[in-house]
């Protein structure tokens, strides 16, 4: 009988051993799976930085202080060429936060209204989904911090509402003023549950009536005495107007007020 009572008291201290092991192998694996996350976290946000600090690089090298015309030179130096270099353009600097008024100012000097739209909407889709990605899967955590600083508040809340029809509409109103860096809002999409297919056909619809103006401006500029040339500025004019009145429809209250 004490036998028997030595041989299960060894059964069970084996049994302690083996749980005992058991949950520190099982600790040991969450934890590598926490340091392996952590490490991918931050390979991505470093490559982020990397990414975006080049192209901040080149834009203060190569793009600072460039107006419209000296991009119109740039492109056409490249003769057929000439819109394939400008949709690249478009589909990187604005990642460095290069004015995208400007690019679409060049496109109406250089190829006029339809052309240039058609070219300036090929390169902001692209640019666009490159963003929208970027925020979304590189470095989530570093873009909403620095939207944080850039956002009115209540502009922040409604991007953490952005969903299905309300998420459509707020990209979509947001694409129409102005006078809303399109590169925040590229980056503050990509923090939202926005599915992809509503962020880009909000982003193409949007930025439809702002390119036509811009570009018309450009494509007038030749002549600054033109009627055409003041038409386009005074659609300018309404087009801020408007979209700030549809922009207090969405979030009441004083839209340019950061709290």
């Amino acid at each position: 009988m004490e036998e028997e009572n030595k041989v299960e008291n060894l059964n069970k201290l084996g049994k302690v051993n083996e749980d005992t092991e058991t949950n520190r192998n099982h600790k040991e694996d969450q934890s590598d799976d926490e340091n392996g996350a952590k490490a991918g976290k931050k390979h991505k946000t470093l490559l982020t930085i990397a990414v975006v600090g080049v192209l901040v690089f080149i834009y203060f090298k190569y793009f600072r202080g460039v107006d419209a015309e000296n991009i119109r030179a740039y492109i056409s130096g490249y003769g057929r060429v000439g819109p394939l270099v400008y949709i690249l353009l478009f589909t990187l600097l604005p990642m460095a936060f290069f004015p995208v008024p400007v690019l679409a100012l060049a496109a109406g000097l250089s190829f006029g209204l339809w052309a240039g739209t058609l070219y300036t909407v090929i390169g902001a889709g692209i640019n666009c989904i490159l963003m929208f990605f970027m925020a979304k899967f590189l470095a989530k955590d570093m873009v909403k911090g620095f939207l944080a600083d850039k956002l009115p508040e209540k502009w922040m809340e409604q991007f953490d509402k952005a969903d299905g029809k309300r998420g459509f509409m707020i990209i979509f109103i947001l694409r129409l003023i102005p006078f809303m860096p399109y590169n925040v809002i590229n980056y503050g999409a990509g923090l939202t549950s926005i599915g992809f297919g509503s962020y880009l056909s909000a982003t193409i619809i949007g930025i439809l009536p702002g390119t036509l103006v811009f570009l018309n401006i450009g494509d007038k500029a030749v002549d600054v005495k033109d009627p055409a040339f003041i038409l386009s500025i005074v659609l300018l004019v309404l087009l801020a107007v408007v979209s700030v009145i549809l922009a207090k429809k969405v979030s009441p209250g004083d839209f340019g007020d950061k709290k």
